[in-house]
């Protein structure tokens, strides 16, 4: 199993046609995480093609959207490039080198790091985040729920599993079919972590959850999601070390 390839354009055009759960369940439980974002700095790192950045910079933010693959900044210039915020450019979400210390009240990252193969460049990825990250800001990331990988088919996900799959096994693979707004589907191989993994390198980057989010449908989503008995995402809303008292 490969990665999903973020560099095709037949592949990011399909994605664009955005997976169902992004408008109608996890973009509206970040946007309520986040609250009064009004005149703050927000990374959106991982923006692919740039929706929730612009969902924040409606809201107030000065936004930064950056993504690792070139194509999908690109796609972000044709369909916001008439806007000044947000701000997309191309990065390295392990290595923002371009990036002031403390310089954003806000990090969001949307399914980003089950698209990271290595366990190193996780953890690296939470170390400048964490580096870049206001001592009084917030880091709100999501994933799949595991109570969702590890169920087959659910609402808007259907899950497949290679052989030597493990839930403990940091770094396995697995396939994930996403309905999307317009009915269609669009399939991923995807990247597993473990929570125990992930609350060992958040604490190791000197940040800590403070609280985990499933979110659920809104009011008005479709009917496909009117029977929505399983989580099928997890938020988590960091903090760093600093603001224990």
């Amino acid at each position: 199993m490969k990665v999903s390839e973020y560099t095709d354009r037949d592949f990011l055009d399909r994605y664009g046609r955005t997976p169902i759960l992004h408008p109608y369940v996890v973009f509206p439980a970040i946007l309520r995480l986040l609250g009064d974002i009004e005149g703050k700095r927000v990374l959106d790192l991982g923006c692919g093609s740039g929706d929730l950045s612009v969902l924040m910079a409606e809201r107030g933010a000065s936004v930064t959207g950056v993504d690792i693959s070139d194509e999908r900044i690109k796609i972000c210039g044709e369909r916001y490039g008439d806007i000044e915020n947000p701000e997309f450019h191309t990065a390295d979400g392990s290595d923002l080198r371009d990036m002031e210390d403390r310089s954003f009240d806000r990090v969001v990252m949307n399914m980003v790091l089950l698209n990271v193969p290595m366990d190193e460049k996780v953890r690296r990825i939470f170390r400048e985040v964490s580096r870049v990250l206001a001592d009084d800001g917030y880091l709100i990331f999501t994933d799949l729920n595991p109570i969702c990988l590890m169920i087959p088919e659910t609402s808007a996900e259907t899950q497949s599993y290679p052989p030597d799959f493990s839930y403990f096994k940091d770094g396995s693979k697995y396939g994930s079919r996403v309905l999307l707004t317009d009915g269609s589907s669009i399939e991923f191989t995807d990247i597993h972590w473990t929570l125990e993994s992930y609350t060992r390198w958040l604490e190791e980057a000197g940040m800590y959850i403070r609280r985990i989010i499933e979110p659920q449908p809104v009011d008005g989503a479709p009917e496909i999601l009117k029977e929505y008995p399983i989580p099928e995402h997890i938020i988590f809303l960091c903090c760093k070390l600093a603001r224990i008292p």
